[in-house]
């Protein structure tokens, strides 16, 4: 799937030609508090791998994350990045939704929109029979877009050495939902 569109935004898989984009985030401390295992901003190299692990992905699993822009007069601007994607969870090959969007976008439901888009293509296209999502326990907003998209709270985990909390979403859940 080469596009991923919602009714604002227009998404395509990440690729390391996305690097501009990726480094504004990865920049951002405000958005790095709630991505990084330290909370601190990734170097050059850190939002590198970032891109080739993303378009490693992508080329193993057929699907991924996207980077999603909104047409603002005649250009495209980059709001962040969102979709499904392998992930280990306490030992368990998971499939994640993950999302991250510039701090200057926040609030105006970026964040639901994308996930909503991703949520339909792993259910309704992959036949996906759950998706995951999990955050820091303090990251209140992002744990909101997840219950506004249907997900459940499971339980506190430790990801990445860090304590998190972990959300499931069924697909017979998200289909009763929509």
């Amino acid at each position: 799937m080469n596009e991923l569109n919602t009714r604002r935004l227009v998404g395509a898989p990440a690729v390391p030609g996305d690097f501009a984009d990726i480094r504004r985030l990865h920049c951002d401390p405000r958005v790095m508090a709630t991505l990084s295992a330290d909370g601190n901003t990734f170097s050059e190299v850190q939002t590198r791998a970032f891109l080739k692990n993303a378009a490693e992905h992508w080329k193993l699993h057929g699907f991924g994350l996207w980077l999603f822009r909104e047409q603002v007069g005649g250009e495209f601007v980059f709001v962040g990045y969102g979709g499904i994607k392998h992930a280990v969870v306490e030992g368990r090959d998971e499939i994640e939704l993950g999302y991250a969007i510039r701090s200057d976008y926040w609030g105006i439901g970026i964040a639901t929109e994308i996930s909503i888009a991703a949520l339909k293509l792993g259910f309704n296209v992959m036949r996906l029979d759950r998706i995951v999502a999990f955050t820091l326990p303090h990251n209140r907003a992002s744990r909101g877009v997840m219950e506004n998209c249907g997900f459940t709270y499971q339980r506190d985990i430790v990801h990445a050495g860090l304590p998190h909390v972990l959300y499931i979403l069924e697909a017979r859940d998200f289909i009763a939902r929509s």
